[in-house]
């Protein structure tokens, strides 16, 4: 994200927060997007965190290439790590701005981000951005997360207090964290 347009990431980049991000799997984070997925494609993952899913992505498709973009150094090297250890060949990852992705329009089969839009200040810019680098028939993939779904029985008073809690930070930080429910109108991606 840019200086002007970004919004702080409300979780951090503690390595207890990263250690959190590490179970999540193509499998168990993208399951919704599997089914799509060729040998061949050309993938990019916006927001892509320390690579777990997207080293699962570069499995699915070993005669395809992908894209893991993320603003943070220290994250990106993890992920780059990640790669290696795996000794993937047909992945990069890039530090880049999901509000001006440094790709030519169409270049991707496939553009995907999970739990990145309650995060930024202008998710349906970001989702034209993901939009725009899409191949023509491409697919546009997103995970997100919708806080105000979030019910438990019996009712919880401190998990109450911890969800307005998270809701004003997130909001104050220049997220919204119910972008699961709210962008899909204005980002053209449907009618």
């Amino acid at each position: 994200m840019t200086t002007k347009e970004s919004a702080t990431y409300t979780h951090g980049h503690h390595p207890s927060v990263l250690r959190s991000h590490t179970w999540r799997t193509a499998a168990n984070s993208a399951a919704y997007l599997l089914p799509h997925l060729r040998p061949d494609m050309r993938i990019l993952d916006v927001g892509c965190g320390p690579g777990t899913i997207t080293v699962d992505l570069a499995r699915l498709i070993p005669d395809g290439h992908i894209t893991g973009l993320e603003l943070a150094p220290a994250v990106l090297e993890q992920a780059r790590a990640l790669a290696a250890s795996n000794s993937l060949t047909n992945i990069t990852f890039q530090s880049g701005d999901g509000n001006s992705l440094p790709f030519p329009d169409g270049s991707f089969d496939v553009v995907f981000c999970h739990q990145v839009l309650q995060h930024v200040r202008d998710p349906v810019h970001i989702l034209r951005e993901m939009r725009r680098v899409a191949k023509q028939g491409g697919l546009v993939a997103a995970r997100e997360s919708d806080y105000a779904g979030f019910v438990w029985y019996p009712a919880t008073p401190g998990l109450d207090v911890w969800r307005d809690t998270y809701l004003k930070v997130t909001r104050a930080n220049g997220g919204e964290p119910n972008a699961g429910r709210m962008y899909p109108q204005g980002s053209g991606l449907v009618e």
